[in-house]
């Protein structure tokens, strides 16, 4: 068995979340610079794209409504 699983992690295997697996028992702040500042880029690209998918579905609904109320 791998470690994560044995962890109680789930079906979940190590390569798959190393990230994971790292943040969970390394403190952040005693993480490597380099890491801290790709974690904290993800982080922000993954909230940007986020909002950016949202208001793309928001606009698609709005336009879709409205070619619906003219047919």
């Amino acid at each position: 068995m791998d470690a994560a699983f044995e962890r109680g992690a789930g079906l979940r295997g190590i390569a798959e979340n190393a990230i994971d697996d790292t943040l969970t028992f390394v403190p952040f702040r005693k993480l490597p610079a380099w890491f801290r500042w790709r974690w904290s880029l993800a982080m922000v690209r993954g909230t940007a794209q986020g909002c950016w998918l949202r208001t793309v579905d928001a606009v698609g609904d709005v336009l879709q409504n409205l070619r619906g109320r003219r047919s």
